[in-house]
Order: structure tokens, then C-alpha cells, then sequence
């Protein structure tokens, strides 16, 4: 079993971007999202882009239909406004009624990056790569 696997759900790359430097961070690559079952992780990452005030179609789709019973998640978003909260919420409940662990803080579940001016910046990475080194607990 590995230890880390994320996936994620991302039309314009900001998101991919994200995905990218936890993969990084934790020494693994991006998985794919359309790949079932899911991988074999104990932490799996989760994020996806804000369309519509909703994940992207394949995290909606892995979210309705992935068997998450027992499983440790962390929840990340990207989001030109505030919905990227309120998608992590969203999707932190969606896991949670279906069995799963969601990691971090209770009262803000998960990672919200603000993509500003259409781009993902430096400290934006950063700090996406330090939530995600301290969820994994190096």
C-alpha cells in the first residue's frame, strides 16, 4: 500500500498545478482520476477546480460513485472567489457521509487556493506544499 496518492480534477491546469506540487512534496506522482478502484493509498488527496460552484465532472462522478468506507482524505480546490471553501466543504461532506476520514482542521476541511489574476503564484504552491506536508505528517 502506498502511502500518498493524489488525484485531481482540473479544465484550466491552475488545479493541476496544485496537484503537482503535493505530489511533489510527498514524493509521488498525479494519478488518474478516471482509473478505478481507486488507488491503494492511506491518504488519499483529493482536489478539483471550482466549475460552476461545483467540482469538475470526473470529481463528481468519483465522488458519487468511489467507495470511500475507512479511507483518510484530504480535500483541495482552486477558485477565482470564496467558493473554493465551499466546495472543499461540500466535497469534505460528500466523503464523510460515505464512510471517509477527511484530514485537517473540522471547521475548515481541506485547501482552498485563490487563483488570482488567472494564475496560480508562487506562495500559493508553497503553501499547498506545507498543508500537504503536514496532513502526511512529515
Amino acid at each position: 500500500m502506498a502511502t500518498v496518492a493524489v488525484l485531481v480534477d482540473s479544465r484550466g491546469g491552475h488545479t493541476r498545478k496544485v496537484a503537482e506540487a503535493i505530489a511533489d512534496e510527498l514524493g509521488v506522482s498525479v494519478g488518474d482520476i478516471k482509473k478505478r478502484p481507486l488507488p491503494d493509498a492511506e491518504i488519499l488527496f483529493l482536489g478539483s477546480g471550482t466549475y460552476g460552484h461545483q467540482p469538475g465532472d470526473e470529481m463528481r462522478y468519483l465522488l458519487r460513485d468511489g467507495t470511500f468506507t475507512g479511507r483518510k482524505v484530504a480535500l483541495f480546490a482552486t477558485a477565482g472567489s470564496r467558493d473554493g471553501e465551499k466546495l472543499v466543504r461540500d466535497m469534505a461532506e460528500m466523503v464523510t457521509k460515505k464512510g471517509a476520514q477527511v484530514l485537517g482542521d473540522p471547521a475548515a476541511p481541506g485547501k482552498a487556493i485563490m487563483v488570482r489574476y488567472r494564475n496560480v503564484h508562487k506562495e500559493d504552491l508553497e503553501a499547498a506544499r506545507t498543508w500537504a506536508r503536514n496532513i502526511a505528517g512529515k
